[in-house]
């Protein structure tokens, strides 16, 4: 019985160590019998939960004085309402720091910035009139105090045949029929914006073929989905990477290669690759001089190109607005120093945007001149394999000379805030 009631006191004390007086390692005076009280546990502090996207106090918003080319603005804002209106009444809809943003949002937002792009007089009239009648968000960056990684991408030119020659004589090829696409989405929510591909084996989906099956093992030989052909699988791989591009063909035709598919595999860059494989140093390291290492050092070209497990697939377009890029992951086309990829999970497609980073300056000949401060204008239309969190923003540059100079070498820090409409009182 003794020790049942000794059992019964130790469990009540050690139960009111939680709220009495942490007890101190000596036996109090007068209480020789009494145990040390052990040491309370240390309660664990729950860290405060790190918003993705946050409001803007009034105090705080900047100025959203844009001066480059009104033109492309509108166009991009004139296609951004274009795909709000064709959004499900039933689309997801967003958390922005306690709002939900959905179809009816993004909607009006690009309705109500079309009419101001009429009404303003110039820069600093926007600047006024969108402060006036739009919340402001921001990102929270990679730090969570609004510093953004802005990289960039553009439309490339590449000179290719429509027909197998001795010249040309590497595809690219058209999505393969057996190629089966998930929308993650429709499982779970929190996959918003997440695809994969792959193919079906027996009941089982298994990942689809990679690049040494494809380009090197001859995998989809045979099948009639040659599109068009190139001189080097360099070329391809830029083509592959940037999702789209343009054709240049030997009688000055051009056509647009558009993406169509990717097999989802592991992405890894050829110029890494090739730093990795200890053939070149990072420094100084340039595509020109990546494509000339391949074309002297054949019998490392497979082991380098493998080395990105992922492969693209493309579908051919013919050219009827030179203006407009390849289509988005929005639908629609993307419009050159307009338009931007985001991750998809935190912001919807054809979110209004004004992003301000530091940026290469370069000439219309693609002549890098130094660095510059740029603010403009953007919508939210595209995503990338890379883009991932509130820290990254892919910036889509167009194409031509100045294009492909600015994309290699933008890789710089700012900061971009989401516009949403004010509701109505």
């Amino acid at each position: 019985m003794k020790k049942v009631l000794l059992t019964l006191v130790l469990a009540a004390m050690a139960a009111g160590c939680s709220t009495a007086p942490k007890r101190t390692a000596e036996v109090p005076a007068g209480c020789p019998t009494c145990p040390v009280c052990p040491p309370c546990p240390e309660v664990p502090v729950k860290p405060p939960e790190v918003k993705a996207i946050f409001k803007v106090a009034p105090e705080n918003i900047p100025s959203f004085a844009d001066a480059d080319s009104m033109k492309s603005l509108r166009k991009a804002a004139e296609l951004n309402l274009k795909y709000a209106q064709k959004l499900k009444d039933s689309a997801i809809a967003y958390d922005f720091d306690g709002r939900k943003v959905g179809k009816k949002e993004l909607e009006s937002s690009s309705g109500e910035f079309l009419k101001l792009l009429d009404l303003a007089k110039g820069p600093a009239e926007l600047d006024r009139l969108v402060k006036e009648r739009f919340d402001v968000y921001q990102m929270a960056g990679r730090d969570s105090t609004g510093t953004v990684v802005f990289s960039s991408y553009y439309e490339p030119t590449l000179e290719a045949s429509p027909v197998k020659t001795g010249g040309y004589k590497y595809p690219i090829y058209a999505r393969p029929a057996d190629m089966v696409s998930v929308n993650l989405e429709e499982f779970n929510e929190k996959f918003r914006g997440e695809k994969l591909t792959g193919m079906m084996k027996g009941t089982q989906l298994v990942p689809y073929l990679d690049r040494d099956a494809i380009d090197f093992r001859g995998a989809l030989d045979g099948k009639g989905l040659e599109l068009a052909w190139f001189t080097n699988r360099a070329d391809i791989m830029d083509l592959h990477i940037e999702g789209s591009g343009r054709l240049q063909y030997p009688d000055g035709k051009q056509i647009k290669a558009l993406f169509a598919a990717t097999n989802s595999l592991k992405f890894k860059g050829w110029l890494t690759a090739l730093v990795e494989s200890g053939a070149m140093t990072r420094e100084g390291l340039s595509h020109e001089k990546g494509k000339e290492y391949i074309k002297n050092n054949p019998d490392k070209e497979r082991a380098i190109m493998t080395a990105n497990r992922r492969y693209t697939f493309f579908r051919l377009q013919d050219i009827t607005d030179p203006e407009e890029g390849p289509d988005g992951t929005y639908g629609l086309p993307l419009v050159g120093w307009r338009s931007v990829a985001v991750d998809n999970n935190l912001v919807p497609m054809g979110t209004l945007a004004f992003m301000r980073a530091t940026v290469p300056d370069v000439t219309d000949e693609g002549e890098m001149k130094g660095k510059k401060e740029d603010a403009r204008f953007v919508f939210c239309q595209d995503t990338g394999g890379a883009i991932k969190g509130p820290g990254r923003i892919d910036f889509f540059s167009g194409n031509g000379k100045k294009a492909r100079a600015f994309a290699f070498k933008l890789w710089d820090t700012g900061t971009i805030h989401l516009l949403v409409l004010k509701e109505k009182k």
